[in-house]
């Protein structure tokens, strides 16, 4: 864990994973990246649009016996609704993603190493999204790919759009930014997520998870829970 002053008002900003560059002050919302020696403010992030989210940044939990804590968010639109993205470190380390939308959740890793071929081209394909709103023709929901070991299936391709983020995060996410969000499932539960920035892509493995199975603390207090 590091502190750095912010560049913009002098409040402390933490990062606890090494691997964070990224993160949101909480008390001036200025956006601020971290290079090995220092830190500078990239602007100031609007306030997220509210929700009625349990969890929020501290809140823990655990995943196969691994106590977590989630250290940020980012709040995605798409043309059908919005979801949240909660950026989790692991005691051991880790960092990955627990996705929340509808009631619904899922838990994720970045798959380490080059992505399969496959991926690659599929996710070109699906380029067109970020720049005429439409994919080339061969990108369809329906396709399998293999990733870490586990067939999935394609079941949905969008462009999805930053609505606003808090905390800490291993990328910068200002308001606006899009990728192409590809989702896939597995027979037995799995999950993943490919997406592509226009400038570099990503595969993210996990599966989905019941709300009990996570054994959260530290929720966000909220009438009726």
């Amino acid at each position: 864990m590091r502190k750095f002053d912010c560049p913009s008002c002098g409040a402390d900003v933490t990062f606890r994973s090494a691997q964070s560059v990224y993160a949101v002050c909480a008390y001036c919302q200025s956006m601020v990246v971290r290079t090995d020696v220092d830190v500078k403010s990239i602007g100031v992030m609007a306030a997220l649009p509210d929700d009625m989210s349990p969890l929020q940044l501290g809140s823990g939990g655990y995943f196969e016996q691994q106590p977590f804590t989630l250290i940020g968010r980012l709040k995605i639109g798409w043309r059908d609704g919005l979801w949240n993205e909660w950026h989790l470190l692991t005691a051991d380390g880790r960092r990955g993603w627990i996705g929340e939308a509808q009631g619904s959740f899922s838990i994720s890793f970045e798959l380490e190493g080059p992505l399969p071929r496959d991926v690659e081209v599929t996710l070109d394909h699906c380029h067109g999204l970020l720049t005429s709103g439409k994919p080339a023709a061969e990108a369809r929901p329906g396709f399998a790919v293999q990733l870490g070991g586990t067939t999935l299936r394609a079941v949905d391709i969008k462009l999805a759009t930053c609505l606003g983020s808090e905390g800490e995060l291993p990328f910068a996410a200002p308001k606006g930014r899009r990728t192409v969000a590809i989702d896939c499932i597995g027979r037995q539960g799995e999950f993943a997520t490919l997406d592509h920035d226009g400038r570099e892509a990503h595969a993210y493995v996990g599966r989905y998870v019941e709300w009990d199975a996570f054994r959260f603390t530290n929720l966000r207090p909220l009438e009726g829970w």
